[in-house]
Parts: C-alpha cells; sequence; structure tokens
C-alpha cells in the first residue's frame, strides 16, 4: 500500500517577467520531477499553481508526506523558489467535513 500524503505546503515565487509559456513550461518539469519520485516510492501530488501576473508571483500547492519531498521535486525540476511554508487548505468538503454544513456568506469590509 502506498504512504498517505499527509501534508500540504505552498511554494511561493516571485518571478518578474514570467509570461505564460514560463509558468506552463515550469509547472511540466516539475510534474516530470514529482512522477519521478512518486515512481520511487516517494508519494507527492501536485495539487495546483497560481500565477498571478499583477503581482508577479507563482504559487504552487504540493501535497507530500514531508518537507524534505517537496524540496527535491524543486531541485530535480530546476525551480528556484523564494518561500515555502506548510498550509492548510480550506475546500467546501473540509468545511462540511469539520460540520460547518451551512455556506458562509462574506461581506466586502
Amino acid at each position: 500500500m502506498e504512504p498517505a500524503l499527509q501534508e500540504t505546503f505552498l511554494m511561493e515565487r516571485y518571478w518578474p517577467g514570467a509570461g505564460r509559456a514560463d509558468v506552463a513550461t515550469a509547472e511540466e518539469h516539475l510534474c516530470r520531477a514529482a512522477g519521478e519520485l512518486s515512481r520511487d516510492g516517494i508519494p507527492i501530488r501536485i495539487v495546483s499553481s497560481t500565477w498571478v501576473p499583477a503581482d508577479e508571483v507563482v504559487l504552487t500547492l504540493f501535497e507530500a508526506g514531508e518537507e524534505d519531498d517537496v524540496l527535491e521535486v524543486s531541485r530535480r525540476g530546476g525551480y528556484p523558489f523564494d518561500r515555502m511554508q506548510r498550509v492548510e487548505v480550506v475546500t467546501e468538503a473540509s468545511r462540511r467535513w469539520r460540520g460547518y454544513d451551512e455556506h458562509v456568506r462574506y461581506q466586502a469590509r
């Protein structure tokens, strides 16, 4: 049985001048590196990447057993980053799991 992906990590890269093609190529390299690690028995998954062109930032969300696994994907993928940290992602499913069955309404302040 494959080990469970237990932690979620957010990698942040400040990337001035990056374009859509740059981000897509970087994502391909990271996916290839994550696939290599998974084949080696180290489960890791790239959940999503978000490119914020106005801020020149790319945020990539990973699920992995430990931080070192994410660092290895970055190394193998040739992808420098500025910051990485463990995060908790809140989704509709996780809110429901915690007992928040009603939709939360947010108001602008």
